[in-house]
């Protein structure tokens, strides 16, 4: 005569390897994608461009922006971004799209407002002027490869 159902659940519950792992991924599948269980989509579609902006002098070498202007490049991307975004969006375009003209409209106001931030007496010497740049990498077959550096603004010392 065979175990009954309990005492054989039981049995199967003890000899799996990770049970509570399994019951977690039991319940996600069932869930699916609901909030606060989320699959994170931002990780499954990484792009195969990625852009960096940063801050050179007059010959176009790059200066540390953290002690210039006590903030860091990624932060200066997001607000790049954010006055692209303030000037394509009201004709319904994408901020990729953005023309040259734009990019330099928005890189403008990001040197402007890192300017009311600039630590002088960071400055290097022989500096006269600060240049804001993006500046973008494309991951292909080959290997990374960079496009070379797009000056958006400039702003003389």
């Amino acid at each position: 005569m065979s175990a009954p159902i309990p005492t054989r659940l039981r049995a199967l519950w003890h000899k799996l390897p990770f049970p509570e792992m399994s019951v977690l991924v039991l319940a996600l599948f069932i869930i699916k994608e609901q909030f606060p269980f989320s699959n994170f989509p931002m990780y499954s579609n990484i792009s195969e461009e990625a852009d960096v902006v940063y801050v050179s002098n007059q010959n176009d070498e790059p200066l540390a922006m953290k002690s210039l202007f006590r903030t860091s490049s990624g932060t200066s991307k997001k607000k790049f971004n954010t006055e692209l975004k303030k000037l394509t969006n009201p004709s319904g375009r994408n901020s990729e799209d953005a023309t040259l003209e734009e990019r330099q409209k928005a890189g403008k106001v990001v040197l402007d407002a890192l300017m009311a931030d600039l630590e002088r007496k960071a400055i290097p010497a022989g500096t006269v002027a600060l240049r804001f740049h993006r500046r973008t990498f494309r991951a292909g077959d080959g290997g990374v490869g960079a496009i070379p550096s797009e000056m958006l603004a400039e702003v003389n010392l």
